[in-house]
């Protein structure tokens, strides 16, 4: 069995963001992937220090909150599915830490890597129009080169904003086939 990751970067449990993720690990059950979802609104994760001091204690990173369950699950993960709403034009809060403390995992000397992990970027906004999701998505392709995962692809659902948006229209069928067809 394969272990799809769920990093659930919103606020609001049960959210469009979180249906969205759901729908995609339904289809992506299809294809032999177990869901384990990591809502990060119910952790404590500090922002990145910059301190460089990656390991040095034998874990990738010395801040000592709950990061140390998610660099587990992002180790176990065959597939990272970053799911967010977009907050001015980018990641949402809760995500952001997650984001920025994945540099214990780039360095020559890292004892681990997550090269060749398969990402998924999926993300809600309220705005109608998909060009707000340029600046998100370009962070996730940069970061996604250099991390040397794999792509596997993205849906951004525009339009939603309130509890339940993200029933209208088809953003949730669109998910599951997407994760029928994850390989």
């Amino acid at each position: 069995m394969k272990t799809l990751t769920l990093l659930l970067g919103s606020p609001r449990r049960g959210g469009n963001s979180e249906r969205l993720a759901e729908a995609l690990a339904q289809g992506a059950a299809e294809r032999g992937y177990q869901a384990e979802k990591v809502p990060l609104a119910e952790m404590t994760l500090k922002g990145c220090t910059d301190c460089r001091r990656c390991w040095s204690k034998g874990s990738p990173c010395i801040l000592g909150d709950d990061m140390d369950r998610v660099y587990g699950t992002l180790e176990r993960g065959d597939l990272l599915v970053f799911v967010t709403p977009l907050y001015f034009f980018s990641w949402s809060t809760q995500i952001k830490p997650v984001w920025d403390r994945l540099i214990p995992y780039v360095g020559k000397d890292s004892p681990k890597n997550l090269r060749g992990k398969g990402t998924l970027l999926l993300a809600t906004a309220g705005d109608d129009e998909p060009e707000v999701f340029e600046g998100l998505t370009a962070s996730f392709r940069l970061a996604r080169e250099y991390m040397k995962w794999e792509d596997r692809g993205s849906l951004l659902a525009h339009g939603v904003y309130a509890r339940g948006d993200i029933e209208k229209g088809d953003w949730l069928k669109r998910a599951s086939i997407l994760g029928s067809t994850l390989p």
